[in-house]
């Protein structure tokens, strides 16, 4: 799974997934066109607009918040993009989603969700180290 820690960039793009297919649905049909001949313009918004419904845009509003790097738990001695942490979400009156995941940074804010299933049996050896280094990104005392 492809994340990003920025989460200005993360809430546009998921707004404008949400609000964007219904204007354009409403311009290609006010365009004087003949029905036929552009289908596949229309059919794109309409299947977005049946998709987004399926998948239950309020579902979609709650994940816009980013995970935030906690504790880095262990790291990759030969990648050292290739670590362990201890990750949290804020998720508003329901307080924070936790998870322990094996991420690979591609950039300083942008990451792959390797694993989220954190198990420790499968870091033994020589190439992970432990570092339990704190970085708090949320900011909780």
């Amino acid at each position: 799974m492809f994340l990003t820690k920025i989460e200005f960039l993360k809430a546009i793009i998921y707004y404008g997934i949400l609000i964007l297919p219904i204007p354009l649905l409403i311009m290609e049909f006010k365009a004087n066109r003949n029905l036929s001949e552009p289908i596949l313009r229309k059919a794109i918004p309409i299947l977005t607009i049946i998709g987004l419904i399926y998948l239950n845009p309020l579902k979609i509003l709650f994940n816009i918040a980013t995970w935030k790097t906690q504790t880095v738990k262990l790291i990759n001695e030969n990648k050292g993009n290739h670590k362990v942490e201890f990750q949290m979400k804020d998720i508003g009156a329901l307080g924070y989603a936790k998870r322990n995941a094996e991420v690979y940074y591609l950039t300083k804010y942008f990451y792959l969700v390797l694993s989220e299933n954190y198990d420790e049996r499968n870091f033994f050896g020589t190439d992970w180290k432990r570092i339990d280094k704190n970085i708090n990104e949320i900011g909780l005392k």
